[in-house]
């Protein structure tokens, strides 16, 4: 598999680049961010806590070029985090994500990849809702696609995803590093202007170095529909199957007539499996003086060791402008995750309430403060961890630096 797929892959980069240095069009849109705050629960543990004031510089630029034919676009953005009372816990995190495109008579062929290297409290917790220990990772996202436009209305599409995670520290982090292989496929129709639906089916396989691997197969249907220029939704429902196969330890007993002399270690294959449904839907509303989101789904993510988890999700952002420079924003969010229908002892709840408060005092300068509060209670003990977390934040929004060749 590997060889098939680094030559589409690099067939893409090749053609992309040569197609992206004649006639090209770059545009480029740099930030920088200054943080100062305190978190009064650094690892968010259930004990132990550690608190400390914080303070983050963050640069970052989104980015694209773009040809009549062909096109990149990204982001990159870099925190430098700095705990002043506990700077063991100090920290450099880098997010690395780009799209690249190539389009062909009746069809397209895309290539994407990402790079993350951050704390499982940081992106990992946002994919899960489970906090598990604060450890820092590392994940690389690649991966091809093709989309044929089968007609005006009607388009097919064949991706496939790599994914690795690798956890600083090793088996004494408690975390175990994974690989994940994605194969997807979908068709999308639009019915009329307004409204489009579509059938995606996929299957993952992941393993992890503790010899467990697991596979989720995933069927999902459904559509959006824009009722006016400011409103519209979307909903998508589906099966999946899910199967985990591992290898477990057990001692047998070795006898002497009724007496016990001693045990040998055996070593057998097990597997489980179990049905479930997913589903995902979502609603954008525009107003005059800001916007409004409400999501809510459910679906099998082996973000953590590799191992399936079922998140069921859902989440509430608004925004709403006072003036031209003063607004407010508020995002709410709140997970169930469980690891299987029969095993309790994984399963847990994840709150996070987080507002924020922004001044446009010039016209490239922002100013924001926002609060951050984060839960998490466990389904098997009564113990519960809390965050919170305040921030002042000093954004400098640089000039768009376009060029054209």
């Amino acid at each position: 598999m590997r060889l098939p797929f680094r030559k589409t892959a690099g067939t893409l980069l090749l053609v992309s680049v040569t197609s992206l240095a004649s006639a090209a069009e770059w545009k480029i849109d740099p930030t920088v961010k200054l943080k100062v705050g305190y978190n009064d629960n650094i690892r968010m543990g259930a004990d132990d806590e550690l608190s400390s004031p914080v303070v983050i510089l963050s640069p970052s630029a989104t980015f694209s070029v773009a040809t009549p034919r062909s096109g990149t676009r990204g982001d990159l953005r870099v925190n430098f985090r700095r705990f002043t009372e506990e700077s063991d816990l100090d920290d450099d995190n880098i997010y690395f994500r780009t799209h690249t495109y190539h389009r062909l008579e009746r069809s397209t062929l895309g290539l994407d990849a990402d790079f993350v290297r951050d704390t499982t409290l940081d992106s990992q917790l946002d994919d899960t809702g489970v906090v598990l220990g604060r450890v820092k990772r590392h994940r690389y996202n690649l991966g091809p696609s093709w989309t044929w436009n089968y007609d005006e209305r009607t388009n097919l599409l064949f991706g496939y995803d790599y994914s690795n995670v690798k956890y600083e520290g090793g088996s004494s982090s408690g975390f175990v590093d994974f690989h994940t292989n994605t194969f997807r496929t979908s068709m999308q129709h639009a019915l009329n202007e307004r409204t489009t639906v579509s059938t995606t089916l996929s299957y993952r396989r992941t393993s992890n170095d503790n010899k467990v691997d697991t596979t989720n197969t995933n069927l999902q249907a459904g559509g959006s529909y824009r009722f006016s220029e400011t409103l519209s939704a979307n909903l998508f429902g589906g099966l999946r199957h899910t199967r985990a196969e591992f290898s477990q330890n057990s001692q047998v007993p070795i006898f002497d007539g009724d007496t016990i002399i001693g045990f040998r270690p055996v070593r057998s294959d097990e597997s489980q499996s179990d049905w479930g449904y997913t589903f995902s839907g979502g609603v954008d509303k525009s107003f005059l003086r800001g916007r409004s989101s409400l999501s809510a789904s459910r679906s099998i993510n082996n973000s953590i060791n590799g191992v399936p988890i079922e998140v069921t999700r859902a989440g509430l952002k608004n925004l709403y402008r006072f003036s031209e420079t003063w607004s407010t924003e508020l995002n709410l969010a709140a997970y169930r995750s469980q690891t299987s229908a029969d095993a309790r002892n994984g399963n847990r709840k994840y709150y996070q309430v987080e507002p924020k408060v922004n001044w446009q005092f010039r016209q490239f300068w922002r100013l924001s403060g926002s609060y951050r509060y984060r839960k998490q209670t466990f389904d098997n003990t009564g113990d519960d961890a809390t965050q919170n977390v305040a921030y002042l934040t000093l954004t400098y929004l640089w000039p768009r630096i376009a060029v054209s060749r």
